[in-house]
C-alpha cells in the first residue's frame, strides 16, 4: 500500500505541471505512449493504421457514460474556477452570481467521435510507472487530455523483438503480441489495420481495400462515385455492387460482400479494349514513324495491330517538318503529308516568294523584248543580220524562262499538297 501511494505521488508530482485538468470535447484524444526505447518507427506503424482505420471510434454505452461524465466533471470545475477567481477578486456582486450559477445539464454523447492521434515522446520515469501500477494508468487517463491510450512496449529475445501493443479506454484490450525480427515494424502494418479496425468501427461498417494492377481507375458503389486512392472505402456491411473503368480498358461490374468490423483486399483486373488496326500512310515518300515516343517503324505506311488511345503519332522525314498528331479516338486510316523544310520557316517561304516574283518579272520583261524585236524588224529591215539575232536570242531566253516559272509553280503545287 505504501509503495503505491509513493507511486502515485512521484507520478503527481511529473504529471500535474504537464496536463492538469483536461477539458472535454468533440474530440476522441487517444495518445500513443511508449513504455520502451527505441520505439518511434513502431509509434510511426501504430499511428499510420490508426488514422486510417481509426480516424473515428463507435462508442459503447459504456464509453460514452464515462465521457458524459468527464464533461460534467470538466463544466464544474469551470464553475469553481469561476467561483475561485470571485473569491479572490473580493466583489460580492460577481461571487453572488458565481454562485447562482447552476451546472449545466449535457444531453447525450454521440456515439460516433472524430479521432485524434499524439505520439508521446519516450519519459523513462512515467514507463516506469505506467508498468508497475494499473492505478497509475488510472490516474493518468482520468488527468491528461487523452481520452484513450496505446501503450507500445517491446522485449528483446536474442534476434527477435517481442512486440506489444494494447489499447486502454474503459477496459485495457491487447491488440498485438508478435515476435519480428528487430525493427522489422511494417510487417504488422496488416494485422494491426484489422486490429484496430474491429475495434473502432461501428458494428454495420465493413471496409474495402483495392488491390490495384493498373494505374488510375474511378470506382462506382451502388450508383455513386466513390474517391479511390490508396485508402480504403468505408461502407455498410452487405451486398454491394461495384463498377470499375479506366482509360483504354472495358468497363467491370463486381458483386462484394463486406463483413461487420472486416477488411476486404479485392483484387480485380480489366481488360483493355481491341481496337481496329490503324493505317498509317505517307504521301510524301518514306517517313520514320513514332507511337508515344517509341519508334513504331520505318517506311512509306506501318500498322499498328492493337492501339490504344488516346496516343500521339510522330513522323519524320529528312528535309521536312515533323508531324505531331494526337489521335483520341479510334480510326482505321490515317493520310500523313509532310511539309518541306524550305516551306515550313516563314523567312525562307517569304524570300523564295521573292526569288519567284523576280523570275516573274524577268519572264514578262524578255516576251516584251521579243515583242518588240519583232515589230521593229518588221519597221525596218528585217534581212539585217542584227534583227535576226535579237529575235532568236529573246524568243530563246523567253521561251527558257517561261518553262522555269510553269516548273516552279508545279513544284509550289506539289510542295503545299497535304492530306492531314
Amino acid at each position: 500500500m505504501a509503495r503505491r501511494t509513493a507511486l502515485l505521488t512521484l507520478l503527481i508530482v511529473i504529471m500535474v505541471p504537464l496536463f492538469g485538468v483536461g477539458e472535454a470535447g468533440p474530440i476522441f484524444r487517444i495518445g500513443l505512449v511508449l513504455l520502451d526505447e527505441n520505439l518511434e518507427g513502431l509509434a510511426e506503424v501504430v499511428s499510420t493504421s490508426a488514422g486510417t482505420y481509426g480516424s473515428s471510434i463507435y462508442l459503447d454505452a459504456r464509453q460514452q457514460q464515462v465521457l458524459l461524465e468527464k464533461e460534467k466533471k470538466s463544466l464544474e470545475q469551470k464553475r469553481l474556477d469561476a467561483i475561485h477567481a470571485a473569491y479572490g477578486k473580493q466583489d460580492a456582486g460577481i461571487l453572488n452570481t458565481a454562485l447562482r450559477v447552476e451546472q449545466q445539464e449535457l444531453g447525450d454523447v454521440p456515439n460516433i467521435r472524430t479521432c485524434e492521434y499524439t505520439i508521446e515522446a519516450y519519459d523513462e520515469a512515467l514507463a516506469a510507472l505506467v508498468r508497475s501500477d494499473e492505478q497509475a494508468l488510472v490516474w493518468f487517463m482520468q488527468h491528461s487530455l487523452y481520452d484513450g491510450l496505446f501503450l507500445i512496449q517491446s522485449e528483446k529475445l536474442g534476434d527477435l523483438q517481442r512486440i506489444r501493443i494494447e489499447f486502454v479506454s474503459t477496459d485495457r484490450i491487447l491488440l498485438l503480441d508478435r515476435l519480428v525480427q528487430y525493427g522489422s515494424y511494417q510487417s504488422l502494418g496488416s494485422e494491426l489495420d484489422e486490429q484496430i479496425f474491429r475495434l473502432f468501427a461501428a458494428p454495420d461498417q465493413g471496409a474495402l481495400l483495392f488491390e490495384k494492377g493498373i494505374g488510375a481507375f474511378s470506382v462506382f458503389v451502388d450508383g455513386a462515385k466513390e474517391a479511390v486512392a490508396d485508402s480504403p472505402i468505408f461502407l455498410d456491411s452487405g451486398a454491394h455492387e461495384l463498377l470499375i473503368s479506366a482509360e483504354g480498358y472495358e468497363t467491370s461490374l463486381l458483386s462484394v460482400v463486406l463483413e461487420p468490423k472486416k477488411i476486404k483486399v479485392l483484387s480485380f483486373s480489366l481488360e483493355k479494349i481491341k481496337h481496329p488496326v490503324l493505317q498509317i500512310n505517307s504521301t510524301s515518300g518514306k517517313a520514320n514513324w513514332f507511337v508515344d515516343g517509341r519508334q513504331a517503324g520505318i517506311g512509306l505506311s506501318i500498322s499498328l495491330a492493337d492501339p490504344s488511345y488516346p496516343l500521339v503519332l510522330t513522323g519524320t522525314k529528312d528535309g521536312f517538318a515533323n508531324r505531331i498528331i494526337q489521335l483520341d479516338t479510334p480510326v482505321k486510316k490515317l493520310e500523313v503529308a509532310f511539309q518541306p523544310v524550305l516551306l515550313s520557316d516563314e523567312v525562307l517561304v517569304l524570300e523564295s516568294q521573292k526569288d519567284f516574283y523576280k523570275r516573274l518579272r524577268n519572264t514578262i520583261l524578255l516576251f516584251g523584248a521579243y515583242v518588240g524585236c519583232t515589230a521593229l524588224s518588221k519597221t525596218f529591215n528585217s534581212t539585217e543580220p542584227l534583227w535576226q539575232v535579237g529575235l532568236v536570242a529573246t524568243s530563246s531566253l523567253a521561251l527558257v524562262s517561261g518553262v522555269a516559272l510553269v516548273m516552279e509553280l508545279a513544284s509550289y503545287a506539289a510542295r503545299s499538297g497535304s492530306s492531314f
